[in-house]
Protein backbone atom coordinates (compact mmCIF):
# COMPACT_ATOMS: atom_id res chain seq x y z
CA UNK A 1 0.00 0.00 0.00
CA UNK A 2 1.44 3.51 -0.93
CA UNK A 3 1.95 6.12 2.09
CA UNK A 4 -0.44 8.90 1.61
CA UNK A 5 1.35 12.35 -0.11
CA UNK A 6 0.55 15.81 0.63
CA UNK A 7 0.63 18.00 -2.62
CA UNK A 8 0.23 21.79 -2.81
CA UNK A 9 -2.55 22.82 -5.12
CA UNK A 10 -0.45 24.19 -7.47
CA UNK A 11 1.43 20.45 -7.67
CA UNK A 12 -1.69 18.76 -7.46
CA UNK A 13 -2.89 20.89 -10.71
CA UNK A 14 0.22 20.49 -12.50
CA UNK A 15 -0.56 16.67 -12.39
CA UNK A 16 -3.80 16.79 -13.24
CA UNK A 17 -3.23 19.11 -16.26
CA UNK A 18 -0.59 16.31 -17.48
CA UNK A 19 -3.17 13.67 -17.46
CA UNK A 20 -5.74 16.39 -19.67
CA UNK A 21 -3.80 15.03 -22.61
CA UNK A 22 -3.78 11.62 -22.22
CA UNK A 23 -6.46 9.04 -23.44
CA UNK A 24 -8.63 8.63 -21.04
CA UNK A 25 -8.09 4.65 -20.78
CA UNK A 26 -4.36 5.62 -19.47
CA UNK A 27 -5.59 8.49 -16.74
CA UNK A 28 -6.09 6.41 -13.97
CA UNK A 29 -3.07 4.22 -14.19
CA UNK A 30 -0.76 7.47 -15.23
CA UNK A 31 -1.87 8.89 -11.37
CA UNK A 32 -1.15 5.64 -9.75
CA UNK A 33 1.89 5.34 -11.28
CA UNK A 34 2.85 9.46 -10.73
CA UNK A 35 1.81 8.38 -7.06
CA UNK A 36 3.92 5.87 -6.79
CA UNK A 37 6.86 7.32 -7.79
CA UNK A 38 6.42 10.36 -5.39
CA UNK A 39 5.85 8.39 -2.40
CA UNK A 40 8.94 6.68 -2.61
CA UNK A 41 11.47 9.97 -2.59
CA UNK A 42 12.19 11.35 0.73
CA UNK A 43 10.91 14.92 0.00
CA UNK A 44 8.43 16.37 -2.85
CA UNK A 45 9.06 20.03 -4.20
CA UNK A 46 7.96 21.56 -7.17
CA UNK A 47 11.02 20.25 -9.52
CA UNK A 48 10.31 16.87 -7.90
CA UNK A 49 6.63 16.77 -8.80
CA UNK A 50 7.50 18.10 -12.48
CA UNK A 51 10.01 15.42 -13.39
CA UNK A 52 8.14 12.68 -12.28
CA UNK A 53 5.00 13.97 -14.03
CA UNK A 54 7.28 14.24 -16.90
CA UNK A 55 9.07 10.79 -17.04
CA UNK A 56 5.51 9.33 -16.21
CA UNK A 57 3.40 10.89 -19.10
CA UNK A 58 6.13 9.95 -21.56
CA UNK A 59 5.19 6.57 -20.86
CA UNK A 60 1.64 6.86 -21.67
CA UNK A 61 1.78 10.36 -24.20
CA UNK A 62 0.61 9.08 -27.54
CA UNK A 63 0.08 12.10 -29.93
CA UNK A 64 -2.21 11.53 -32.47
CA UNK A 65 -1.01 10.95 -36.09
CA UNK A 66 -3.23 13.35 -37.98
CA UNK A 67 -4.75 15.83 -35.40
CA UNK A 68 -7.99 17.47 -36.47
CA UNK A 69 -6.65 20.43 -36.52
CA UNK A 70 -4.35 19.35 -39.34
CA UNK A 71 -6.49 17.66 -41.91
CA UNK A 72 -6.75 18.91 -44.89
CA UNK A 73 -4.47 22.07 -43.98
CA UNK A 74 -2.04 20.74 -46.56
CA UNK A 75 -3.77 18.66 -48.37
CA UNK A 76 -2.97 18.83 -52.98
CA UNK A 77 -5.76 21.20 -53.88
Amino acid sequence: MLRPIALTDEQLSAVMAAAQPLALADRSAFLQDVAAALAMLPTIGDGVVNRVVREVQSKYFRPELDPPSYRGRWAPR
